[in-house]
């Protein structure tokens, strides 16, 4: 099977049907649902976003959702809306897969939003994933973030686990420390995903579809 049927099989999967929730940005506030994911399932699908495995990803970054084009260091271009992961060995393999294509989401329906809030959702996804299928916490959740984002799945499961068909808003407190935690990581930092840029000037990844 190929890396891009992988890829299908994840998004268009039981356990992302299962992922939504809503989170608070400047007065309004963000949907995340399985339409979410079904969308670039689709533009997968009809080859508008692609996927291929990494090359030179720096050090500590295990996957990649390209927004706009780059340069790799041999001179050879990664086009825009390109989604580089590595070969899907594991549970938490699949949950990387949807925390990149949340990034593409974005992307591709021009969301509004900084980058501090747009990685912290994604970390929500990953934490999701990750329980929703049983993986050991400490297998994965083994950084503040993850602690964080763990932390703010739990609460957003116990409200699926009371049968509200509704999608729940993350719990305010729970969402401030997890967006801390991401602003303040050295991969983040100095970007749109920091504290300063992303949280508090609202800098935004590039979202033009």
């Amino acid at each position: 099977m190929s890396l891009e049927s992988k890829v299908l099989m994840v998004l268009n999967g039981p356990t992302v049907a299962r992922i939504r929730f809503r989170f608070p940005i400047r007065g309004s506030h963000v949907t995340i649902a399985p339409q979410t994911f079904h969308r670039v399932a689709h533009a997968i699908g009809s080859g508008r976003v692609i996927v291929r495995i990494p090359t030179d990803l720096a050090a500590g970054v295990a996957a990649q959702y390209n927004d706009v084009a780059r340069t790799r260091a041999d001179g050879t271009v990664v086009r825009a809306n390109t989604l580089e992961i590595n070969p899907l060995m594991g549970r938490f393999d699949e949950a990387t897969v949807v925390h990149e294509c949340l990034h593409a989401a974005y992307d591709l329906l021009h969301t509004g939003l900084d980058g501090n809030a747009e990685e912290a959702s994604a970390y929500v996804c990953t934490a999701l994933y990750c329980r929703m299928t049983g993986l050991p916490r400490p297998t994965w959740a083994n950084g503040q973030i993850y602690a964080n984002a763990e932390l703010t799945a739990r609460t957003l499961l116990k409200q699926y686990q009371q049968g509200n068909p509704g999608i729940p808003y993350v719990v305010k407190d729970e969402w401030r420390m997890l967006r801390a935690g991401v602003g303040l990581h050295g991969v983040y930092a100095s970007g749109p995903g920091g504290l300063v840029n992303g949280w508090l000037l609202g800098q935004q990844y590039t979202h033009d579809g």
